[in-house]
């Protein structure tokens, strides 16, 4: 992995909502949604020095070769996250903090058993509203009209945001290795450009926090390792979020370690539970290898480890003492 220090790859233990301006007091912020191999990212960078972009991608390789790309450029003002953009959005980026956001030839995911995934769908044009600044654009480009259309009627209904453009071909300064292709082959590109309104769209309820401060208790001895060894795929689910337990390890220090999968929608996190017995109770608490943020999907897994090993619900989750 590279030192580029640019490089965040969620969870990670910064705090939230992030820091967009990374330092650069008063410049103006931009990010790129599904940046691919960094090109369109790497380019508007460079030619904007003064400026901060980040861009968000799920792909750890696509996130590699955009790394590299932004190393051998030496760009101090561009920032890249490893992460599903629709958690980004929602729990990480503070509100009114973009200037702009770009989405170039996203997944239009056609079939309708994945329509939930589409930009149009969801939370996420009240998170588009959210994050953008007053006067600040969201822009999406893409080779499929229909798409392009379903986008840029149901982004223009929402009541703080405005259909700024809708383009065919349109002449762009930067452009993608994808864009250009298409268009020598004689593809159209459709272009839509909203526009946020001025008014408040600051969200109801807080950012999520990270786990690490979290724990329950179970009173008694218990036998760790046959508990643990019990819960091998075992499934739970609880407002909205699932999780499964997968293999258990025991620590140097006698402690005993669960790796857990969870999903909160389309966000998912692994990472490990501890059990610790102590004089007079088990405690469970997320590993310090680990940095979850506390979604349900974890809350629950946590508290669903103490209701098996005690018979009944533990001690409230807390923060730790």
């Amino acid at each position: 992995m590279s030192d580029l220090k640019s490089i965040i790859v969620l969870p990670e233990k910064e705090s939230l909502p992030l820091e967009m301006d990374r330092g650069k007091t008063g410049a103006e912020v931009f990010l790129e949604i599904g940046f691919g191999n960094g090109e369109f990212l790497e380019n508007l960078a460079g030619k904007n020095r003064d400026r901060v972009f980040w861009g968000v991608e799920m792909s750890r390789a696509c996130l590699m070769r955009a790394c590299r790309r932004i190393e051998k450029k030496e760009l101090s003002n561009a920032c890249l996250i490893c992460g599903d953009a629709r958690f980004i959005l929602k729990e990480c980026v503070p509100s009114c903090s973009l200037e702009g956001i770009f989405m170039n030839f996203p997944c239009p995911w056609p079939k309708k058993k994945h329509s939930k995934r589409r930009v149009s769908s969801g939370e996420f044009p009240s998170e588009i509203a959210r994050v953008l600044r007053p006067g600040g654009f969201f822009e999406l480009v893409t080779d499929e009209e229909w798409y392009g259309m379903e986008v840029r009627d149901v982004l223009a209904s929402h009541p703080a945001l405005s259909l700024g453009a809708w383009e065919i071909d349109p002449p762009r300064e930067v452009t993608t290795k994808y864009e250009r292709k298409w268009l020598e082959m004689g593809k159209k590109i459709f272009l839509s450009r909203f526009v946020k309104r001025n008014g408040n769209s600051e969200r109801k309820s807080g950012f999520l926090g990270r786990a690490e401060e979290v724990h329950v208790r179970v009173m008694g001895k218990h036998d760790l390792d046959s508990f643990l060894d019990s819960l091998y795929g075992l499934e739970g689910e609880a407002a909205g979020g699932r999780w499964v337990f997968k293999k258990q390890y025991a620590s140097g220090d006698g402690a005993r370690l669960i790796e857990v999968v969870a999903a909160d929608g389309s966000f998912e996190q692994k990472f490990f539970l501890q059990g610790i017995q102590r004089d007079e109770d088990v405690l469970f608490k997320v590993s310090p290898y680990s940095a979850p943020f506390l979604t349900p999907s974890v809350k629950g897994a946590i508290e669903m480890l103490a209701e098996k090993l005690g018979g009944s619900p533990g001690k409230p989750l807390s923060g730790q003492g």
